[in-house]
């Protein structure tokens, strides 16, 4: 019974590619910053984790075309603190041609 009650709770707590939407948090003609949430990123698996930043690639490139350029390069990646428990990563790419 014990491990039916574990694989159940391990179950409710697995994070899905589902779960994580990227966020523009800025745009300016050149760059665009996409923000993903921090504790879902960390809790999840690394396919999970891969496919979630797949998604942010996707919608940096969907932004950079909105403008006069092309693609979406991106350069780095930084965690920013929104709380005492909780973050976002934040990825910046360069849309270029």
């Amino acid at each position: 019974m014990k491990k039916l009650v574990g694989l159940l709770f391990l179950g409710a707590c697995a994070v899905t590619v589902d779960q994580i939407n990227p966020v523009v948090a800025e745009y300016n003609g050149d760059s665009v910053s996409i923000q993903l949430d921090g504790p879902l990123m960390e809790f999840s698996t690394p396919e999970v984790r891969a496919a979630a930043v797949k998604k942010a690639d996707a919608e940096a490139a969907r932004i950079c075309r909105k403008g006069s350029r092309k693609r979406a390069e991106p350069t780095s990646s930084r965690n920013i603190s929104t709380g005492r428990y909780t973050y976002v990563v934040e990825r910046l790419y360069l849309c270029l041609n």
